[in-house]
């Protein structure tokens, strides 16, 4: 290749990358911007949520935080939300792999054929050890239930989401971002 060419080939490459590296750092910027943080001083967590969705705080036993996505229309019958909900670990499930098989052991229980287990993997906070199940309903009401959950000492803290399986294309970004935002304070 000729020396006259290679500066005008490194410049579009370099020009290139800069672009790209603004337009991923304003997306970045811009989806950051979409977050609230959620702090529970009580059971000492934090947790990224939608600035759109609603916050109730302790709606009912063993729920700290309860999130509700707006609904679309007024003809929607199902209001999307997302929980986190902390439990006593029973001393034979105080394990990650123990407690997830539980959890798989009691859902396909309750619902027999009616749910497909369609994700069902380890997950990391951090340096916690935790895991993530998601399952389906198809019929009747096209239900999506993701559900993670990590151990510390006695307790079980799950997040829950829960929605409409066909909008949850959409909502998996703001389903995953709550998931790898939550922490735990020491």
């Amino acid at each position: 290749m000729k020396a006259s060419l290679k500066k005008p080939i490194l410049i579009g490459i370099a020009s290139t990358a800069g672009v790209l590296l603004l337009a991923a750092l304003g997306w970045f910027i811009y989806f950051n911007a979409q977050f609230n943080t959620y702090q529970d001083p009580d059971h000492r967590f934090s947790i990224k949520y939608p600035k759109t969705w609603r916050i109730l705080p302790y709606p009912m036993k063993d729920v700290a935080v309860l999130f509700l996505r707006p609904k679309d229309t007024a003809l929607d019958l199902m209001e999307e939300n997302f929980s986190v909900t902390i439990q006593v670990a029973p001393v034979m499930d105080r394990t990650v792999a123990a407690f997830s098989a539980t959890v798989k052991r009691q859902m396909t229980a309750v619902f027999k054929k009616n749910i497909n287990i369609v994700e069902d993997r380890p997950i990391k906070w951090g340096w916690r050890e935790g895991h993530l199940m998601a399952f389906e309903a198809p019929h009747p009401q096209h239900l999506k239930m993701v559900t993670a959950w990590l151990l510390r000492g006695d307790k079980a803290y799950l997040l829950n989401f829960l929605g409409d399986m066909n909008k949850y294309a959409h909502d998996s970004v703001f389903v995953n971002e709550m998931i790898r935002s939550f922490q735990l304070q020491q």
